[in-house]
């Protein structure tokens, strides 16, 4: 089960605007993974796309998103969805696309489309996403996608691919064991403790309950990782003290 950071896969500061260099990168290694007979469930997350249509949406309703502005933010993401699969079935992987808004009645959603396709020997892509209920529009996140799949699909391996080589610590350098959230840790500028990497670490602790290896890596580390290497941060639940 691999997550591609929306912030790895498109240019942040560039509306709707895609990182080809890193997504043929990260393609590459997935592909190659799927080649030699790994089994892949993909999720990525809406970096300038979704994100850029959400934040427009919500400077109109001053901070507050309705039902009715879930179509633009579903738009956004479809169209990031659509060149993400492309790209994959372009190095030869048989991905197909499963938008959450069409899977997703409440939270959590279920996967069952995307647990078939998988028994199918496809390779199932779904993404962070708008969902219209109650009136409201309710962001879910492909963080916890990731982690809400990786346990029903039962994945030997949870791999967060982001823009930086995994959780930094207080100096900068990569923590190799997080266990639990502890203190404020490092993000991509500086410390991130309200979003980011707090809510990526919050998601893959929860997925650590149910998948045997939960990592935080960089795009250098996504081959590794997909090998069994010891890259990036490993995160997992903290052990129970003896009574």
């Amino acid at each position: 089960m691999v997550k591609l950071g929306g912030s790895l896969i498109t240019v942040k500061d560039e509306p709707y605007t895609i990182n080809m260099e890193a997504l043929e990168k990260a393609v590459g290694e997935l592909a190659g993974f799927h080649r030699s007979g790994g089994r892949l469930t993909i999720v990525h997350g809406g970096g300038s796309f979704g994100h850029a249509a959400a934040r427009m949406a919500m400077e109109r309703r001053g901070g507050k998103l309705l039902a009715l502005d879930a179509p633009e933010i579903q738009e956004a993401m479809l169209k990031l969805g659509i060149m993400v699969v492309a790209t994959l079935r372009s190095h030869g992987v048989p991905a197909t696309m499963h938008p959450p808004h069409t899977m997703c009645l409440e939270l959590p959603c279920r996967m069952e489309p995307m647990v078939r396709d998988l028994s199918q020997g496809l390779v199932p892509v779904t993404y962070g996403d708008a969902l219209p209920i109650r009136g409201e529009t309710i962001i879910v996140s492909g963080d916890d996608l990731a982690a809400w799949l990786a346990v029903e699909v039962g994945a030997d391996c949870l791999v967060y691919v982001t823009r930086v080589p995994g959780v930094l610590g207080p100096n900068g350098e990569v923590l190799q064991v997080v266990e639990g959230l502890g203190k404020p840790v490092g993000g991509g500028e500086g410390l991130d403790v309200t979003g980011g990497m707090r809510r990526k670490l919050e998601a893959a602790l929860r997925a650590s309950a149910g998948v045997a290896t939960v990592r935080i890596v960089g795009l250098e580390g996504l081959g590794p990782a997909l090998r069994g290497m010891p890259v990036g941060t490993l995160v997992r639940r903290p052990a129970r003290r003896p009574s």
